[in-house]
């Protein structure tokens, strides 16, 4: 789905440049939950800013589906690959619908009663069907976050990424989140995300990625590894959680 190879990012930082991703390369495999994970600082959310093509001055090839992702016009990229924010970005003096449908009628290429359908049909598939007429303000950080799964949806993207999901959720929102993760997967919708929560990593773990200071530093594959067989990935989790 979304292949990056010896990708490099730095920032002009006072007299040198601060080196954020250094000669990455990796897979986001069409129907899996890949995890990008680490501490602070990690370059996680770098690799998924790239992937979404929110930050294009890195170095190296990144292809989805079998494309350079820098052949993609604008509207066809964003039909392709959905980002949810780490602060869901929702807008304040919209409701829940109208969050939802104001790309889409913006763009003018369908009618509104397809669009308000289809924005019925996701917001119900997150559970969020009794809330379409309030405002952002008005819902939990996890409502909120649901709506705007539903919202990056509405573009019908095949591969849908997630800065730091669960910075905002409490212990019941984040069991809930991996919950509608998995449920995506049904639907055909590929996701990657970044993260350092460790009860959620456990909780979705499918294929990961630990980075540190800009660098992969161990994978794992639970169609091919048991955890034990990544190190560093196991030790990462077990210094919170208990196999």
């Amino acid at each position: 789905m979304i292949k990056g190879t010896k990708i490099s990012l730095a920032y002009p930082h006072q007299d040198a440049p601060r080196i954020v991703l250094n000669n990455v390369s990796f897979e986001v495999p069409k129907g899996r939950i890949t995890a990008f994970v680490g501490r602070s600082g990690a370059g996680k959310t770098s690799i998924l800013r790239c992937c979404a093509h929110l930050t294009t001055s890195y170095t190296g090839t990144l292809t989805l589906q079998d494309r350079p992702l820098s052949s993609y016009k604008d509207q066809e990229r964003v039909h392709t690959v959905g980002f949810v924010f780490q602060q869901f970005n929702l807008f304040p003096h919209m409701n829940i619908m109208e969050n939802c449908t104001a790309a889409l009628k913006y763009e003018g290429l369908l009618s509104e009663s397809a669009i308000d359908d289809r924005a019925q049909e996701l917001l119900a598939l997150v559970g969020m069907s009794p809330y379409i007429s309030r405002y952002p303000h008005q819902l939990s950080g996890g409502q909120q976050q649901r709506v705007a799964i539903a919202r990056a949806l509405m573009l019908r993207p095949s591969v849908l990424l997630f800065d730091e999901p669960t910075s905002a959720l409490d212990p019941e929102s984040t069991a809930m989140l991996a919950t509608v993760l998995k449920n995506l997967l049904n639907h055909g919708i590929t996701v990657a995300y970044a993260s350092h929560d460790m009860q959620f990593i456990a909780a979705t773990r499918d294929r990961i990625y630990l980075m540190e200071h800009g660098t992969i530093i161990d994978t794992f594959d639970s169609a091919h590894q048991q955890m034990s067989d990544s190190p560093k990935i196991d030790q990462f989790l077990r210094s919170a959680l208990s196999f």
